[in-house]
């Protein structure tokens, strides 16, 4: 599926895989047979004038399977390298934050709950700390196996 359209700028032809709002042509049309914009134009509007209007190309099926492959390797990439940080015990405690308020948004619908419970929420379980106390305590891994026995809907 190659494409060997030129380049916006009409000077170098493309060669290789088509990307998602590639630009193929830049066709004039008549502006009548365009939708008007909302906006009221400056000045009097010829009916007959010309528009530019750039024709893009579609992303295949095979286009969008190969993206999405991608995008997992590269979750399944990242989890791997949180996950040996956190075995390790490297990760800063920015980082463990950052992390545990990701996961808990999504638990609990927003990041100002999320915040909330990292700060102020006691884990009995844990010894009734705060999971910010944890990770200032460099606790993370723990903090997070707690978690993920809870299913994160109970913490």
């Amino acid at each position: 599926m190659n494409d060997n359209t030129s380049d916006s700028d009409g000077k170098r032809p493309k060669t290789g895989m088509l990307r998602s709002g590639q630009a193929v042509s830049l066709v004039s049309v008549d502006k009548t047979l365009l939708p008007k914009t909302r906006r009221k134009a400056k000045g009097n509007e010829d009916a007959g004038t010309i528009a530019n209007v750039k024709i893009v190309s579609p992303v295949g099926a095979r286009g969008v399977a190969a993206r999405q492959q991608i995008q997992q390797k590269v979750l399944r990439s990242a989890s791997a390298r949180i996950g040996g940080a956190i075995e390790q015990g490297t990760l800063s405690a920015k980082g463990a934050k950052q992390l545990l308020v990701a996961r808990m948004t999504k638990a609990l619908g927003s990041t100002d709950a999320a915040e909330t419970w990292y700060r102020s929420h006691r884990l009995e379980a844990l010894g009734g700390r705060t999971p910010a106390q944890m990770v200032r305590a460099g606790e993370v891994k723990a903090l997070m196996e707690h978690l993920q026995a809870s299913g994160a809907q109970k913490a």
